[in-house]
């Protein structure tokens, strides 16, 4: 682990982080190293988005032809087919975003999924 001193943050800013770090029972340094990985994980290029969308179905031959991790967001209601396992789930789709309804097969289980997901309304099997 590393140590480090941050100069020029806003004081109010530091405030109100501090106390919702302190509410959620996570040490600071803590925090700042998931912020910190979220946002390198959102800037990497490898990562493609797809973004606002009323719709979308992912079928097993789609994922794979992008040829590396999907960030979803903003998809009202997101399909997964029922060709996708697991495996492909977890190597394609890195995040799940801002989503109303998310419609997964049998072949994943709602955990397994709930992993991927921030700020979904529902989870269903299709």
């Amino acid at each position: 682990m590393t140590n480090v001193t941050i100069r020029g943050i806003d004081d109010q800013v530091y405030s109100l982080f501090s106390a919702e770090a302190r509410r959620k029972g996570i040490p600071i340094g803590e925090l700042v190293t998931q912020i910190m990985r979220i946002f390198l994980e959102e800037t990497s290029e490898r990562q493609f988005r797809i973004e606002n969308l009323d719709e979308l179905t992912l079928t097993k031959n789609e994922l794979e032809s992008v040829g590396g991790p999907i960030a979803f967001s903003g998809i009202k209601t997101l399909t997964i087919s029922k060709d996708v396992d697991w495996e492909l789930f977890d190597q394609y789709v890195d995040e799940i975003r801002k989503s109303k309804l998310v419609i997964i097969p049998d072949t994943l289980t709602k955990l397994q999924v709930l992993t991927k997901c921030r700020n979904v309304d529902k989870i269903a099997k299709g």
